[in-house]
């Protein structure tokens, strides 16, 4: 077993659309101070843990104090209305397309906003979504994930074909090899209580035919009886994105990310040892008490008998989940969003963030009432909600 001490330094990061770019700096260890990150290899697997944040307690990078693009206010008429936003996705050319799931569309707008044209509605015939999920970009083209099946559209926005898609994915994701990873429920255990359904990622090329398995998650925890079916108190769930030819994978139990190649095999690990996840009587109380007086519609007075006693039930966990989000950006760092239980609710997030060499090197505060969904080199692209639950797909300067 080999170890080496990890110094996150300066680099310069050429990027071919948007010139050079600097995505890692820290200090150096003194004789005196302990290492920040400490390398080592396990049978052919790099493990690089991290023990303390290589900016130290000072952000190096930071979100702009002002949109510089928000599609609901860069034209009128109902392509600029939005409800329901799923994905926010800039293109190669420079365009952004927006998921809006409230009219099962997809919208195309400029890089300043005009808009374009729309895909999609409505229905089950070529092109059209029944339950519209979510854009994956394939070079200049875009794979649009419904319930049971892949649309491709090319970057004119005609519809070229329809894949089929296993109904238990959870989401689908491309690799620079050709091949499209999805997380995919196979079985839904037969039980009551907690439970955790693993998911299979399978794989599958352009023309929608399915080729093997390539390894497992946790998945997501469920809490099931009766009368009640979702997800528990502090509920864990495993996410994943992918960078090039790479997988990155997280089940959410500790601040730890493994990336696997395209066969399935861990490459590396990165991990912050001791970060605090416990969880105090108190916290859980606090998210207990809101499912059990959640806002009610009109005419309602209280919650039915069984869910209360369903509640009631809920384990109390020890541990939050780490984090409940994960995005990978253009130069290979990756973002985790930290968990926050439904009582936490409320201000600004602060996402940690590794570096391309798995060192952590801090974390970035994110606007408030900002759901962030994609990270470039210069950008974060999110949905803004404001008092009064309007959406705003909105691109924000990320200055690193």
């Amino acid at each position: 077993m080999k170890t080496r001490l990890v110094v996150p330094g300066l680099r310069a990061a050429f990027w071919a659309l948007v010139g050079a770019c600097i995505f890692g700096a820290s200090c150096t260890p003194t004789r005196d101070a302990p290492p920040l990150a400490v390398e080592r290899d396990s049978a052919g697997i790099a493990i690089v843990e991290s023990f303390s944040p290589a900016w130290g307690d000072t952000a190096r990078w930071r979100v702009g104090a002002e949109p510089l693009l928000d599609l609901a206010e860069s034209g009128t008429g109902d392509a600029h209305e939005f409800y329901r936003v799923r994905n926010v996705t800039r293109l190669p050319d420079g365009g952004i397309v927006v998921v809006n799931r409230g009219s099962a569309e997809i919208r195309k707008f400029t890089a300043n906003g005009a808009f374009v044209g729309s895909i999609g509605g409505y229905g089950e015939g070529p092109g059209e979504f029944s339950n519209l999920q979510q854009v994956e970009l394939v070079g200049d083209s875009m794979l649009v994930r419904d319930v049971r099946r892949v649309a491709l559209f090319g970057p004119d926005l005609r519809h070229v074909r329809t894949l089929p898609l296993h109904p238990g994915a959870r989401s689908l994701h491309y690799l620079d090899s050709g091949a499209l990873v999805a997380p995919v429920i196979m079985d839904y255990p037969e039980e009551h209580g907690l439970v955790r359904a693993p998911e299979v990622l399978l794989a599958y090329d352009l023309e929608g035919a399915r080729r093997d398995s390539i390894g497992a998650t946790r998945g997501s925890e469920e809490y099931v009886t009766d009368a009640l079916m979702g997800s528990p108190l502090f509920g864990k769930t495993s996410v994943l994105d992918t960078h090039g030819d790479r997988i990155f994978l997280g089940s959410s139990d500790y601040m730890q990310v493994e990336e696997v190649d395209a066969n399935g095999d861990t490459l590396r690990i990165f991990r912050i040892p001791d970060y605090p996840l416990t969880l105090t009587p108190e916290e859980v109380r606090a998210e207990r008490n809101l499912r059990l007086n959640p806002p009610l519609p009109p005419g309602v007075t209280s919650l039915p008998p069984p869910i209360v006693e369903a509640v009631e039930g809920m384990p109390s966990p020890e541990t939050r989940p780490a984090y409940a989000d994960m995005l990978v950006d253009p130069t290979g760092a990756v973002w985790l969003r930290p968990f926050l239980g439904s009582s936490e609710q409320g201000g600004p997030e602060h996402w940690l963030v590794f570096g391309a060499d798995g060192s952590w090197l801090g974390s970035v505060q994110m606007p408030e009432n900002l759901l962030v969904r994609e990270i470039g080199v210069d950008e974060i692209l999110g949905v803004w909600t404001s008092e009064l639950d309007v959406q705003h797909p909105q691109v924000w300067r990320l200055r690193r």
